[in-house]
């Protein structure tokens, strides 16, 4: 019975020598699990400030959506004033192109004028040389008489003289 009593002494030794080297691996464990607490803990406070940062992110994600609201609006009035201008260009061209065409039809008007004025002057000119002529001719024709008559009054007084004596 002391035998057996050793027995179970010497297994309950070699028991308690396993239990120990258990609750060492639970001691271990332990620190372990204190360690990844304390290593959670630290991912948690990073974890906070990620957060705070997203916050603070999305709050300025906000503030650049707002301003980009602005910038559309100030794009959509920008887009209309530009449509005013081509409108307004468009009207522009229409009267100049009008102009460009009154331009046109009155340089064709003041060249068929001038041609009718050339011929008219042509006319006139070619009246006036005819008259020139004649009026030369005229003046020839009477330099002519006038001497002839002048001969026949220088004559008809040599005769009245003549008479007369």
């Amino acid at each position: 019975m002391e035998k057996i009593l050793n027995e179970i002494l010497s297994t309950l030794k070699e028991h308690s020598k396993r239990f120990d080297s258990i609750d060492e691996r639970f001691v271990s464990i332990d620190e372990g699990f204190n360690s990844i607490g304390g290593d959670l803990s630290d991912v948690k406070i990073r974890l906070g400030n990620v957060e705070d940062k997203l916050v603070s992110f999305d709050d300025k994600l906000v503030s650049v959506e707002d301003r980009l609201g602005t910038v559309d609006d100030r794009l959509g009035t920008v887009d209309g004033k530009l449509v005013s201008v081509e409108d307004r260009l468009g009207s522009v061209d229409d009267r100049v192109r009008a102009l460009s065409e009154q331009i046109d039809n009155n340089a064709a008007e003041f060249r068929s004028h001038f041609k009718h004025i050339e011929t008219k002057l042509e006319q006139h000119e070619e009246t006036f040389h005819f008259i020139s002529d004649t009026l030369i001719g005229t003046k020839i024709d009477i330099d002519h008489l006038s001497k002839k008559s002048g001969l026949h009054d220088t004559e008809i007084n040599q005769l009245k003289k003549r008479i007369h004596s």
